[in-house]
């Protein structure tokens, strides 16, 4: 019970391939060939280093340091907030919030002040910000594959789409955080391990280099041998299930795809470039932005438009993003729900009238 309640949405793609599968009995190679390997590679190395970025508590250290200089909650909420933004550039919107929304609530024992806002805003702004780079977010790094173009290239398309969300956050930072004095105790020193810090660095430099040369698979090899010499310890807390969701993710959306009520729904829909990028949006926040990202892909090749749609209704209800669930998860408190809902669809909102405007 405690893994189903732990792992709740493999259980629900599982539930649906079974079904699937029931009904439409596919060919093994069929099922095989619908899962995008050098994905699902790409994201079980970027998952790896993380990891142990993660566990080498490096940024803990980095962010209790950064605590002490701040006398406001406005200014912790801009520190926080910005962090969380440029973080999820590279370590994904998910294991920034692992990252930092665990230390925000560690943070509450030290302080008399209210954080649950503050883990809020940096739900949001790991949704923005990871928007950016081919490796900020699962979406992205299934996409920028399909687009056959460089990472260089990749992020100045983002950008478009990234900057105006990064002004909107700014404002709605300044205005939702007041400058109430903040009351903090001492903390207790936090232990890193710098040698796990600076390799696992390394590998991901060579993971960005590896993803530009399509040669994931090596750097892979030697990223998990290293770690199984050296630090089991990545190995065992590695989000195994992760990586099977997602897997379970293609082969349910491509037998979705072959559905003939939905082949005949969307071989009616113009997918043109603003069509795609609105239907994208909408379908996000119903399913989710990777379901809904790797579902759409199965019917056309405006990829870009796909990026923009679910990377900006990764903000929005909930449901829109695994990033929303994981932040609210931490609270544990269902009136950090409503008060999420409060800002989050405000905020998609906006964010979506300035794309449209730009795009």
């Amino acid at each position: 019970m405690k893994l189903l309640k732990k792992e709740w949405l493999f259980f629900i793609f599982l539930a649906l391939f079974i079904v699937l599968y029931i009904y439409q009995k596919p060919d093994a190679k069929e099922l095989i060939a619908s899962v995008d390997f050098p994905t699902i590679r790409a994201l079980t190395l970027l998952l790896l280093i993380t990891t142990a970025i993660k566990i080498s508590n490096f940024f803990e250290y980095v962010s209790i340091k950064l605590l002490s200089r701040f006398k406001t909650e406005r200014a912790l909420g801009f520190s926080f907030v910005l962090l969380s933004f440029f973080l999820s550039m590279f370590l994904t919107n998910d294991v920034t919030l692992f990252i930092l929304v665990p230390l925000t609530i560690a943070f509450s024992k030290k302080l008399k002040n209210d954080i649950t806002k503050l883990v809020i805003f940096e739900a949001i702004a790991v949704n923005a910000g990871s928007a950016l780079t081919p490796f900020g977010n699962p979406q992205n790094l299934f996409l920028f594959r399909q687009m056959h173009i460089s990472q260089l290239e990749f992020v100045c398309e983002m950008a478009k789409i990234v900057i105006p969300q990064a002004l909107l956050l700014t404002a709605f930072t300044f205005f939702s955080f007041k400058t109430k004095k903040l009351e903090i105790t001492s903390f207790s020193k936090i232990k890193t391990d710098k040698l796990l810090f600076l390799s696992s660095l390394v590998l991901f430099l060579a993971f960005i280099i590896a993803l530009e040369l399509s040669l994931v698979k090596y750097v892979l090899i030697v990223a998990a041998a290293f770690y199984l010499v050296f630090y089991r310890r990545v190995l065992l807390e590695f989000d195994y299930f992760l990586i099977f969701t997602f897997v379970l993710m293609f082969m349910d959306f491509s037998l979705i795809s072959k559905l003939d009520f939905i082949r005949n729904i969307m071989k009616n829909f113009d997918f043109s470039f603003l069509n795609t990028f609105n239907l994208t949006a909408a379908l996000s926040q119903i399913i989710s932005n990777v379901p809904a990202s790797i579902f759409i892909s199965n019917f056309t090749d405006k990829y870009l438009a796909i990026a923009y749609g679910a990377n900006i209704a990764g903000n929005g209800f909930v449901i829109a993003s695994l990033a929303n669930i994981i932040a609210l998860r931490f609270l544990n408190d269902f009136r950090a729900y409503i008060l999420f809902h409060k800002y989050s669809v405000i905020f998609f909102i906006l964010a979506y009238l300035l794309v449209i405007y730009i795009i």
